[in-house]
């Protein structure tokens, strides 16, 4: 009978002490989900311009890509890696074309200093905004693709390059996941030009080539982004390496008056710069 009364007054206690742990444990969980929710909602913003990455914050990023190098990349093979001495020392932006998922892993391994990158919207909304959770951290700004919108991202960008942060963008906004290059925007040499004009001195535009080893054929393109990312992802067949092979830098003064021809320029640059690529 003891016994009994002794395990009885035990629960009294146990009881709502468990109940009172659960609700601030609730509680506690749903100020941190929420807080990523609104976090992540910010940083999805067209050109919302978050702080520079912490030395933390850029070590796990180099951390997690290199994992996902030896997934889904392999062997990494860089060519030209003299032509980033610019990095560090004047406003550059790195230009390479878009041709895998992975070229958002391989870039950070290959440039020699930390940088701001540009990236689509939809990365940052992927699974709901979980996106936005890796992205933001690491200093990746939002860009919204259609037409007309993406001048908030564009004045981002600008403020990078006068305040002496390295630039990262893709010139043809999607990756084309066949390995053939897609029509290029005109922002890069708009900011290019604008960050010049700021700054009273030219900006540079540095032109690289990243040249995977198997790609898919061009029904990839009919494939939704996520599930051809990742189809790709868990792929073995397409890990095959890839090449990284970087330009001399093009100061902004050098570039074409119109914007088409400046933007022509980059993407014979870079297309010149293809391992692959047939001599003349």
């Amino acid at each position: 009978m003891t016994t009994l009364v002794e395990k009885t007054k035990r629960a009294v206690f146990i009881v709502p002490a468990a109940f009172f742990k659960f609700v601030v444990i609730s509680a506690t969980l749903k100020k941190r989900v929420e807080k990523a929710r609104k976090y992540s909602e910010r940083v999805s913003e067209c050109g919302y311009l978050a702080p520079p990455p912490s030395d933390k914050a850029l070590a796990w990023l180099k951390r997690t890509m290199r994992v996902l190098i030896f997934i889904q990349v392999g062997k990494l093979k860089v060519i030209g890696k003299e032509n980033l001495a610019l990095i560090g020392r004047e406003p550059v932006i790195v230009a390479p074309n878009h041709v895998s998922a992975a070229d958002a892993a391989v870039l950070p391994m290959v440039l020699n200093g930390p940088a701001r990158y540009l990236g689509t919207r939809g990365v940052f909304r992927f699974l709901g905004g979980l996106g936005a959770l890796a992205a933001g951290p690491v200093g990746v700004i939002s860009v919204e693709l259609k037409e007309g919108q993406g001048g908030p991202a564009r004045e981002a960008a600008v403020k990078v390059l006068t305040s002496g942060q390295t630039l990262v963008m893709f010139p043809e906004g999607w990756a084309y996941l066949d390995g053939v290059m897609g029509p290029a925007k005109k922002g890069v040499v708009r900011i290019a030009r604008e960050a010049a004009e700021q700054l009273k001195k030219d900006t540079y535009i540095v032109p690289m080539f990243l040249r995977y080893g198997r790609y898919p054929g061009s029904w990839i393109r009919k494939v939704q982004p996520p599930i051809a990312y990742l189809f790709l992802l868990c792929n073995p067949f397409y890990r095959k390496g890839c090449t990284v092979v970087i330009g001399k830098a093009i100061p902004s003064s050098q570039l074409p008056a119109d914007d088409a021809a400046a933007t022509a320029l980059w993407t014979e640059q870079v297309m010149a710069l293809d391992p692959q690529a047939s001599p003349c």
